[in-house]
């Protein structure tokens, strides 16, 4: 597959390659003459950002719950594609001590997902809270940084929200509480619960999204207040796809340039990298700071790779995939 002559042409660690050159995505057909679009919804915004249509075609409701208390994940991933992620991931092996990870949100990709939360679950199987940094892929924060205090209903039971967390985030920080019908569209989150509640079936969740346009030192300080705020109980996820809307081969170029910024956790590059390479460089750039306020030198695991060609048709327009774990 493209995949894999991509992958073998990136500059990794030997350890490395040989975990992401045993990756495949068998059982995932070429779909004629399909697009991401086609499959996932994606559009684009006023700012070129990703814009999910997933809840116009959801027809299951997982909601057990007040539908004013909590968010159905049936919005974001139906019961088969979630099964099916599962039953396709490929399981990597990371080291103990995961603190922090990326992930992507578009469920095409759905296995990735699935094999990005197995490995953290045995990198840190002690984890209790997950911080989940997500885009404002709608801007329809009252601010530049948003949370909110809402349960998500997942196939597995209720992920319930970190209220403590939340209130000391609030306090000590520019987030604002939103009453919650944001984050019931945004994928960046409600797509990574039901992967989260199956790993860690006993953990708290903490939704925060950021908006691409915010003032790069708000989202410098509040990494660092961030940091202030974690146990060891606690990781940190970039919710974030790569490369939109490129040609194959120049979105796989873009990844390498990626992965190696990922694994320097390269501030100056996150501060400034636009759609072509990241659709959530704030979120990353939050998080330069938080490792930099700990004092920590964190080795970089990459656990998944791909690229939307590899699910469908189209090789013109893609959205690209890079999933990792930082541990101590």
């Amino acid at each position: 597959m493209r995949f894999r002559k991509a992958i073998l042409a990136l500059s990794l660690t030997a350890a490395t390659a040989a975990a992401v050159l045993g990756m495949t995505f068998a059982g995932v057909p070429r779909q004629e003459p399909q697009t991401v679009e086609d499959v996932y919804g994606v559009e684009k915004n006023g700012v070129g950002q990703d814009i999910s249509s997933a809840a116009r075609h959801s027809s299951v409701d997982w909601n057990s719950g007040k539908p004013e208390e909590t968010i159905p994940t049936s919005n974001f991933i139906d019961r088969k594609t979630l099964s099916a992620a599962w039953s396709r991931m490929e399981v990597v092996d990371v080291p103990r001590g995961a603190i922090a990870g990326v992930v992507n949100h578009h469920v095409l990709a759905a296995e990735l997902i699935a094999g990005f939360f197995h490995a953290l679950k045995q990198s840190a199987p002690q984890t209790t809270r997950i911080i989940v940094i997500s885009p404002d892929h709608f801007f329809s924060g009252r601010g530049p940084i948003s949370v909110h205090d809402r349960s998500y209903a997942t196939p597995n039971g209720i992920l319930d929200s970190d209220q403590a967390f939340i209130d000391r985030l609030v306090s000590s920080t520019p987030a604002l509480v939103e009453n919650g019908a944001m984050f019931g569209q945004e994928h960046g989150v409600g797509a990574l619960a039901p992967f989260i509640k199956h790993e860690f079936p006993d953990a708290r969740i903490v939704s925060i999204a950021m908006q691409g346009t915010m003032d790069r030192d708000m989202s410098r300080a509040f990494g660092k207040s961030l940091a202030g705020m974690l146990d060891e109980q606690t990781l940190t996820i970039i919710s974030s796809d790569m490369s939109h809307y490129l040609p194959e081969k120049t979105a796989l170029e873009n990844d390498r340039t990626t992965i190696d910024k990922l694994e320097s956790l390269d501030a100056a590059f996150f501060s400034t990298v636009k759609d072509d390479y990241v659709d959530n460089g704030v979120g990353l750039l939050a998080l330069t700071s938080l490792m930099e306020e700990l004092q920590l030198e964190p080795k970089f695991h990459l656990v998944g790779h791909g690229i939307s060609s590899d699910y469908v048709s189209d090789d013109r327009s893609t959205t690209s995939y890079i999933n990792g774990i930082w541990t101590r």
